[in-house]
């Protein structure tokens, strides 16, 4: 495996790997058309943040977005189902954490998928509250992590 920075024309394929990665929850169809703006990558958001790329045999499988706004976390942690528990989602957050770190940040904020949290909580992740998340209107909440990084 390969970790490296995205390139902006990696943006339909982590769009691509964010999208199947949402679905394999089992989530509406409704829904996913719902979140498809906040799952989509443009050109300027791997050009303006720090995105990185998990591949294997040259094609990207995993992704993970920081953000320095409003304050440091995780934007995104992407990986194709097809290669889920093999190490590369634990991989890419290593590497986003190696970042945080050469930034000075103490701690990444995450706004986890009810699926993805078990996966934090094993990285080191702590829940701290909650944050409203609703969708096809109906009230929802995804847990607040922290994960320290210091």
């Amino acid at each position: 495996m390969i970790l490296r920075s995205a390139v902006e024309q990696d943006a339909e394929s982590l769009t691509r790997i964010a999208r199947e990665a949402k679905a394999s929850w089992g989530y509406p169809e409704a829904w996913l058309t719902e979140w498809a703006a906040l799952l989509r990558f443009t050109p300027g958001d791997l050009r303006d943040r720090p995105v990185f790329v998990a591949e294997l045999e040259g094609q990207p499988v995993g992704v993970i977005a920081l953000e320095a706004e409003p304050e440091p976390g995780i934007g995104h942690l992407w990986v194709l189902p097809t290669h889920q528990g093999r190490g590369i989602g634990a991989a890419l957050l290593a590497h986003g954490i190696d970042f945080a770190r050469s930034q000075s940040w103490t701690e990444l904020r995450i706004e986890a998928d009810p699926g993805a949290r078990p996966f934090y909580e094993r990285m080191g992740a702590v829940v701290v509250g909650q944050v409203a998340a609703p969708v096809g209107g109906q009230e929802r909440f995804l847990p607040l992590m922290r994960l320290p990084v210091g």
